[in-house]
């Protein structure tokens, strides 16, 4: 540290140099920055239902992504049905669209002396009331058209499903397009839902929440820090350092050719926040000593030798705490990392050379120069050193005792990686998400791949039993299968309700169907031609992620119930991709936050020593134990967003790492366990105070963010920035006077060195 002290005192143009020829270069990055907005960049990169899902598509021809539309009208009539037929004409006819599936190309199937005839649900020309009429009552007759869900029961909507094709034009070209098209040929209300939808949706909320919190959040830091230092200096050059951090960070990623995440507007807000403190820290040690009478340029060499060591640890920290997240399968965590850490590094970096090399340049504050008491702050901080001598046990204790009690309410959490429940109420895309749930029974879905049989009618209506039951289970609406056409076949030609009773019977019905239908694409992705495979969809409702791991298990007894081993059942579907993406969240919570202390730990022993490391990583475990606590005990999911907020703890806690190497250094200047706390309180904890704010204000804006984790992550972020800051003037005083009481420091060169090396060069 000694070495950097004198490089950037010593040669601080070339340092600045240095700094704008990087920040120039990262510049350059940012104009090949890009946003990941999809939906999927929040899930896991593999699933275990990957292998299922390529198969199902092979065979079925299934996968393109659905987007899913209502409108909402008095549907029943022949103006509305006119609507409905051009809509579906004007979507198909989108380059990005495959195929319609509405009212207006679905089919009509009838008996006719014994031959079956398919035509169009909704006949060509103008059509007439009593036509309207007739249509009505076949949709409600037809058994393939009951809980089809292209219509409600009241005729109040009507939904067409939109296949995407593979490559289509980006996603906010298409939302425009589906956008303009329905306003243009639907008079009234409609919804849309689907992942492009739901990705452009969050694109707009995030381009929007990154600009606004970011400036929202410099604004405050640039206020706290003049209310702390009283100088224009005090509160530009720490923003300086940050932002550079938020720059480098963001240039780094487009020269990488990556892009940033639905999540990325945590990560300049955290970057802000947390790096406000290492220069917070360095500037208010550099003025401490100017107002002891220490000379500039010896101020600044002690400030980095010394409090920098601090500084350098706790940046070291929190850079590896949110670098434990490259080992995530989720691409939008990594993503959130990555930038994360690379942000506070380069913060750090700016900390101690271009914060020194700046100092060294401009003029020390007149302000500062004539005094240094700190009034009733400096009154109350020695008041607490005092009575935390006098009672550091009972706080210990009372400690130990918030932490069990957190650590309880922890085990009541409960994970959600629904995108849904990221949006607040009353937000377009999740109304409409919303209402086409209650109309569909769910657009979310359940894949199920029967292998057996499909040609024996017991297992065909074991199939529709099964549909007709699964609709009992909360969440659960409509499902489609071979069987719902095989019924509805039989039911027109037999002119009777149920099912075939002979497997002569299945094949004569399906027979007709494939001779009669213009196009059988509706059966083959049902059912294979050697009827060996089956697809029964079926539709859910967006809950949250635990609400369908419960339904799963539902329907998986349903199955075992209604099939009793007659055919083998597998599962898959947009459905449990969410669990995945829980699951995963789980794994890399435990994994990143395990990490995270042990890299903490290892980092401060090898700079100090294994006792200082434990005491000090105390007060961020029972404060991290208290965040995840509040979340159980208040019922607040832990997602993509809340479940980084272990990792900005420990940056957060910089706090105590400065506090134990500011009394590690007393104690080495000769005084006495108590003494040594108190000084060490009264200088340091005047910083820690108005760090706490600082970084309270930094991580407040997130509470205005667009997305509700965000929202969730801010105001838990303020709550830890305030346990931290009471831990730290507390507890961590309380276990600094028990367990380190002697402490060693793995460092050859002391305090008293560099004061006489300072002198020596004055």
């Amino acid at each position: 540290m000694q070495w950097l002290a004198n490089v950037t005192t010593d040669r601080p143009r070339l340092v600045i140099a240095l700094f704008i020829l990087l920040t120039a270069l990262f510049g350059l990055g940012l104009s090949r920055l890009e946003l990941d907005n999809s939906t999927s960049s929040g899930l896991p990169d593999t699933s275990p239902y990957e292998a299922l899902d390529t198969e199902i598509k092979k065979t079925f021809g299934t996968g393109a992504e659905i987007t899913y539309a209502l409108v909402e009208g008095d549907i029943f009539t022949p103006e509305a049905f006119e609507h409905v037929r051009t809509l579906t004409t004007q979507l198909e006819r989108l380059e990005s669209v495959d195929s319609v599936t509405s009212l207006a190309n679905a089919a009509r199937m009838e008996e006719d002396d014994g031959f079956l005839v398919i035509d169009d649900l909704i006949p060509a020309g103008d059509l007439t009331k009593e036509t309207v009429a007739d249509i009505r009552s076949y949709l409600d007759s037809a058994y393939m058209y009951r809980d089809s869900g292209l219509f409600s029961k009241d005729g109040r909507y009507t939904a067409l499903l939109i296949e995407l094709s593979e490559v289509n034009t980006d996603d906010a070209t298409l939302s425009d397009e589906l956008h303009a098209t329905f306003d243009e040929h639907w008079p009234g209300t409609y919804y849309l839902s689907g992942d492009t939808i739901t990705g452009v949706e969050f694109e707009r909320m995030i381009r929007r929440d990154f600009s606004l919190l970011t400036l929202v959040s410099a604004l405050l830091i640039l206020i706290f820090l003049f209310l702390n230092f009283r100088t224009i200096q005090g509160a530009v050059l720490p923003l300086i350092t940050v932002l550079i951090g938020v720059l480098w960070s963001l240039g780094g990623l487009g020269l990488l050719g990556l892009k940033i995440s639905n999540f990325a507007v945590i990560a300049p807000v955290a970057i802000l926040a947390v790096g406000s403190s290492f220069s917070l820290h360095l500037l208010g040690r550099y003025y401490y000593e100017l107002v002891r009478g220490v000379a500039k340029t010896e101020a600044i060499r002690l400030t980095v030798a010394e409090t920098g060591l601090g500084v350098l640890i706790s940046g070291l920290a929190i850079s590896a705490a949110m670098c434990t997240f490259l080992f995530s399968d989720i691409s939008a965590i990594r993503g959130l990392g990555l930038q994360t850490a690379l942000g506070v590094i380069s913060g750090l970096f700016a900390s101690l050379m271009l914060l020194p090399a700046l100092l060294k340049l401009l003029p020390s504050p007149k302000r500062l120069a004539k005094g240094g008491e700190h009034g009733p702050i400096d009154v109350l901080l020695r008041w607490l050193a005092k009575g935390v001598a006098r009672h550091r046990i009972p706080i210990l204790l009372a400690s130990a005792m918030i932490a069990i009690i957190a650590v309880i309410g922890a085990t009541r959490i409960v994970p959600n990686s629904n995108f849904i429940d990221f949006l607040p109420e009353g937000t377009t895309i999740r109304e409409s998400a919303l209402i086409i749930d209650e109309v569909f029974g769910g657009a979310n879905q359940f894949q199920i791949r029967i292998t057996g049989d499909l040609a024996d009618p017991e297992l065909l209506s074991d199939m529709i039993e099964f549909q007709e039951r699964a609709k009992e289970i909360d969440g659960i609406g409509s499902s489609t299968s071979i069987a719902s056409i095989v019924r509805n076949l039989h039911e027109v030609l037999a002119l009777e309700a149920g099912m075939p009773t002979t497997r002569e019977a299945v094949a004569q019905e399906l027979l007709l169907y494939q001779m009669s239908a213009s196009d059988v694409s509706d059966l083959t992705s049902l059912m294979t031609l050697d009827s060996t495979q089956g697809l029964l969809n079926v539709n859910a409702k967006f809950v949250s992620t635990n609400r369908t791991r419960e339904m799963l298990a539902e329907l998986e007894g349903l199955a075992d119930d209604v099939f009793a081993g007659e055919a083998k059942l597998d599962f898959t579907g947009t459905a449990l991709e969410n669990l995945v993406g829980e699951d995963a969240i789980k794994r890399d919570f435990v994994v990143s936050l395990t990490l995270a202390i042990l890299l903490v730990i290892a980092i401060d022993s090898m700079v100090r020593s294994v006792r200082a490391a434990i005491v000090t990583i105390l007060a961020l475990l029972i404060t991290i134990a208290l965040q995840y606590g509040i979340l159980g005990f208040f019922g607040i999911d832990l997602d993509l967003a809340t479940m980084v907020m272990g990792a900005l703890a420990i940056g957060v806690g910089d706090y105590a790492i400065h506090l134990t190497v500011r009394y590690m250094e007393e104690r080495r200047n000769g005084l006495e366990p108590e003494e040594a706390m108190s000084e060490t309180l009264v200088s340091t904890g005047r910083a820690i105070f108005f760090t706490a704010l600082t970084l309270g204000a930094g991580f407040a804006p997130l509470m205005l963010g667009s997305l509700l984790p965000i929202q969730a992550l801010g105001r838990l972020m303020v709550i830890t920035v305030v346990s931290v800051g009471v831990a730290s003037l507390t507890l961590l005083p309380a276990a600094c006077l028990t367990f380190l009481r002697n402490p060693r420091i793995r460092l050859d060169r002391t305090t008293q060195d560099v004061n006489r090396e300072v002198t020596t060069n004055a």
